[in-house]
């Protein structure tokens, strides 16, 4: 009997370890309602936001921008660069945005189901530039991080 409690006891911890992740990560982008679209060995595409003890998964990074009123105090964006783990981190600190030297974004979509591909951010125009030809984006422009917070604003 003991044996049996031990075994179901096994099964259903092993159950909630398969379950749980996938439960993360079946959600819906806080400002799109769009599903948040998830990473491949080869391409990162979710967006973090953490401030405080919290953490927000958006689609896109045009997304935060055009959420940001809602997101209160400092915080850190771990956008989805080039290189599948190495997010470039974009800061909101006293109102104010920045992003490492040299960093460009790609807002480039026309329908909202696309974003995900096709608002990116990137740590170098070179790393822009790769992106582009690989996937045949039209009319890309490499924008900065003040161009793009404007293109957000001026859309909402």
């Amino acid at each position: 009997m003991k044996n049996l409690i031990i075994a179901t006891s096994l099964l259903a911890l092993g159950t909630l370890g398969a379950v749980s992740p996938a439960l993360v990560h079946e959600a819906d982008c806080p400002y799109c309602k769009l599903k948040l679209v998830q990473n491949t060995n080869d391409k990162d595409n979710e967006v973090v936001v953490r401030f405080g003890n919290k953490k927000i998964e958006y689609r896109c990074i045009y997304c935060v921008f055009a959420d940001q009123k809602k997101l209160t105090g400092d915080l850190i964006v771990y956008a989805p660069s080039e290189a599948a783990g190495k997010p470039v981190l974009v800061r909101r600190t006293g109102g104010n945005w920045t992003a490492p030297e040299g960093t460009v974004f790609l807002n480039a979509f026309r329908r909202h189901q696309e974003c995900a591909g096709l608002s990116r951010t990137f740590s170098s125009k070179s790393a822009f530039d790769r992106y582009v030809a690989a996937n045949n984006v039209a009319n890309a422009k490499a924008l900065t991080l003040k161009e793009m917070l404007a293109e957000v604003a001026k859309a909402n």
